[in-house]
């Protein structure tokens, strides 16, 4: 979010790493929009289904990736790289490895770097998510603001409207936990790639558990996705911060999530600091080397997002 595809200073830097590090890979930085203003301006303006329509269309049009390819989401890149995975992986290229580090794999219950209580949360719950987020952050300390929670509240109010929805990209991914009836009726985006609809994409879970691996990382201190756990796929239900495993998406294995688990091939991992405030050095050693390094001939993807060949 706010990023593009090839800065210097930061997405073009990570593939400027790994083509050192990794001589004779193929990194392929993905953008979303054309040139670098257009690609920061689509990270806050679009629609992600169409989004990630072009992508597929684009990876698959890339002979490199051709053999398939690790990839790396970054902050939103990473559940838009899954519903890359979720809906074009039985059609090539196929990933092998998906990182993500700081998703929104479930949401958002807040706007970024508000990790005060949803101020659109009836009154009787509110005590109670206070603790919880609290909890859940990891003692992060709070940087909400009056601002910030009217900026939520008016996100609360209005992310389900139509322009917002099919235009805001932030609003394809809120998940406001006194609106779910809403939210599964309006939002155009997470609902699908999580199948939490009444009929169930079938391929998704077989795309998704195709994998060899789905790395998820979160970050210690982040006040910037709420509730902070997203990243491993819990869920804010406006009381309590709910774990995946005690959820109906893994239970009922609606995304693949729980046969890549059975599998050994699902990992919770954690980065330190706040979100995607990270250094070159620890994304060698905790990235690069263990995850994008295999002895396939290579390929890398990355997602605001990166893929590698």
């Amino acid at each position: 979010m706010g990023d593009s595809c090839c800065a210097s200073y930061s997405m073009g830097a990570i593939k400027a790493l790994i083509e050192e590090k990794l001589p004779g890979t193929y990194v392929h930085s993905i953008a979303t929009g054309d040139g670098a203003m257009s690609d920061v301006w689509s990270s806050y303006f679009g629609n992600v289904n169409d989004q990630v329509a072009k992508v597929c269309l684009e990876l698959r049009n890339t002979p490199q990736l051709a053999r398939g390819y690790n990839a790396v989401g970054f902050s939103q890149g990473g559940q838009f790289l899954r519903a890359v995975v979720e809906r074009c992986q039985h059609l090539g290229p196929r990933a092998r490895t998906l990182v993500t580090l700081g998703a929104q794999h479930q949401g958002v219950a807040n706007v970024p770097g508000c990790n005060t209580v949803p101020s659109n949360l009836t009154a009787h719950t509110r005590a109670a998510a206070a603790g919880s987020i609290k909890a859940a952050q990891g003692g992060a300390k709070a940087v909400g603001s009056g601002a910030c929670e009217t900026m939520q509240t008016l996100l609360g109010k209005g992310a389900y409207l139509p322009w917002v929805r099919d235009h805001i990209v932030q609003a394809q991914y809120f998940k406001d936990p006194a609106r779910m009836d809403e939210y599964l009726r309006s939002n155009i985006f997470l609902p699908d790639i999580n199948n939490e609809k009444a009929a169930r994409n079938a391929q998704y879970a077989r795309n998704l558990a195709s994998l060899e691996q789905l790395v998820l990382y979160r970050f210690a201190n982040d006040t910037t996705v709420v509730p902070r756990d997203s990243a491993w796929f819990a869920l804010f239900d406006g009381t309590a911060v709910v774990a995946l495993e005690d959820q109906p998406i893994y239970k009922e294995d609606w995304i693949g999530l729980r046969a890549l688990d059975a599998a050994g091939k699902l990992v919770f991992a954690e980065a330190p600091g706040a979100h995607m405030q990270f250094t070159l050095d620890w994304f060698e050693s905790d990235i690069l080397w263990p995850y994008l390094s295999g002895d396939k001939p290579s390929s890398v993807a990355a997602a605001k997002a990166s893929a590698a060949a």
